[in-house]
């Protein structure tokens, strides 16, 4: 029979967990609130009523249908647990266990009075599933000796994300863009159809770019040059991105997963030395498309990720610093280096994000209880935008968004909450190789969080607040008996 033994449906819940993860990096790599998930439909109520017609166009109905996949997975998940079922280590402090959803109720209280109710329900429904996940791992993973298994899951949508940017980077990123051009000559791609929302006066392409679009024949470079500059200036860009919305998603995907998959592939041991030569080829081509990827950010917290790596090791204090210090200052070099012309030219997208940061605190002090509403910083934006700004729908801040949707009740709740829950894990001491490596990856999610949007990405906020849940109640010694208990009854 089908699962007949209680390993057999441990093994039927986290296969399940890991479609679910291997689905969302290959497919859900989008921020929620973009057309193809707004306006929401089929979400049990009257779509109607929120101005949702049948002619719209929206890939709502396939991301429901990955989310009853986590709730298939929850409802397993917590069938499979031993009594007492809700027993978390003694030196876990308890309001971190419940202070998600304390943060989720403030989401749904500021729903009611959002100035946008579609993108709000969605980005809602969004914010629910990545409480679930948090439950998930809190409470199911943490106790399962065979865990491991859902996380392969998310190292198999990794590595599809690199197999694809690799692809980019030797040629596919060239013949996407020719593709392109040919639609544009044929008619299929029409700049007169353009969305009005993109259209944006006033700015200039990049002169690498002109040049590029100056080698077209005549008639083509005049139709290119009709479209939105950053639309063009994308076509035309260099840097990878693979599955996921934009290079810099893509970075965060590596920093997040690519120490847990490097983990699991070295925890295979009967693999023997080849486990090794697939690590470091692992390895190698993360690096690489991180580096490919152009995302500054992402040189800098791979950085700070090495640095704690390195503390990990069994050296001195003394050598431990001094390694992690020669590391942090030849990447700082390396930094200046590459990125010289950039700071030249005025570190254009640094100065973004501070005109975002700044609308954001603005809307915050205009609407200091309830915000705009969850996901609706795009519209708060428009009325603090310089006129020379270019439009945006997040922060590119996932705790100042907070403070800008959901008032400053949402934003002490969620920065309590990841502050705590971060503190609390840089306190412990782990030995177990993939409890490090899961710790170094959300490090890195918590601080690319600062100048980007991952919370808003599937991809990048399941599996980071599923290992978040699962880390919480690893217990803090290796002889943990309610661990140990459910341990055995597994086994039985």
């Amino acid at each position: 029979m089908f699962a007949d033994t209680p390993e057999q449906k441990d093994r039927v819940f986290l296969i399940l967990t890991g479609i679910w993860l291997f689905t969302a990096l290959f497919l859900f790599g989008n921020p929620v609130i973009l057309d193809y998930l707004h306006p929401p439909k089929n979400i049990g109520i009257p779509t109607e009523s929120i101005g949702v017609t049948p002619e719209d166009d929206s890939n709502a109905r396939p991301y429901l249908g990955i989310l009853a996949v986590l709730g298939l997975a929850c409802v397993l998940g917590f069938s499979r647990l031993a009594k007492p079922k809700f027993q978390l280590p003694a030196a876990l402090p308890r309001w971190i266990v419940w202070l998600p959803l304390g943060w989720f109720g403030w989401q749904l209280t500021s729903l009611f009075q959002t100035v946008d109710r579609a993108m709000s329900t969605a980005t809602v429904i969004h914010f629910g599933s990545c409480v679930a996940a948090f439950y998930l791992g809190l409470f199911v993973l943490a106790r399962m000796r065979l865990a491991k298994l859902a996380l392969w899951g998310a190292a198999l949508g990794l590595m599809a994300n690199l197999l694809d940017a690799s692809l980019e980077q030797f040629g596919g990123l060239e013949e996407t863009r020719r593709g392109i051009i040919a639609q544009i000559d044929s008619g299929k791609l029409d700049p007169a159809k353009v969305a009005p929302h993109l259209k944006d006066e006033g700015k200039v392409l990049p002169p690498e770019v002109a040049q590029q679009i100056d080698q077209l024949p005549p008639a083509t470079a005049a139709k290119v040059r009709q479209f939105p500059v950053e639309m063009v200036k994308r076509w035309y860009s260099p840097r990878l991105y693979g599955h996921m919305f934009y290079p810099n998603a893509l970075a965060g995907v590596i920093l997040l997963l690519l120490p847990v998959s490097l983990a699991l592939l070295l925890g295979q041991v009967r693999w023997g030395p080849f486990r090794i030569v697939l690590a470091l080829g692992l390895a190698g081509i993360g690096l690489g498309c991180l580096y490919w990827s152009g995302s500054k950010a992402g040189w800098l917290i791979a950085l700070v990720l090495f640095g704690a790596w390195l503390l990990h090791f069994p050296f001195s204090t003394k050598l431990k610093i001094g390694l992690a210090g020669a590391a942090m200052l030849i990447g700082l070099a390396g930094f200046a280096v590459k990125y010289a012309d950039y700071f030249d030219k005025g570190a254009t997208s640094v100065g973004a994000r501070f005109g975002y940061w700044s609308a954001a605190a603005k809307t915050a002090a205009e609407e200091p209880f309830l915000g705009s509403g969850p996901g609706t910083f795009k519209i708060a934006y428009q009325r603090h935008r310089p006129p020379e700004a270019e439009p945006t729908r997040l922060t590119h801040n996932d705790y100042l968004q907070q403070a800008s949707d959901s008032g400053v009740p949402g934003f002490l709740l969620y920065m309590v909450f990841f502050g705590g829950a971060t503190w609390v894990l840089a306190r412990r001491r782990m030995e177990e190789p993939m409890h490090v490596a899961m710790r170094l990856g959300l490090l890195a999610w918590v601080l690319q969080g600062v100048v980007e949007f991952g919370l808003y990405i599937p991809a990048l906020a399941w599996p980071a607040w599923l290992m978040l849940g699962w880390l919480l109640a690893l217990p803090t010694n290796q002889v943990d008996k309610s661990t140990a208990t459910e341990q055995q009854s597994a086994r039985t």
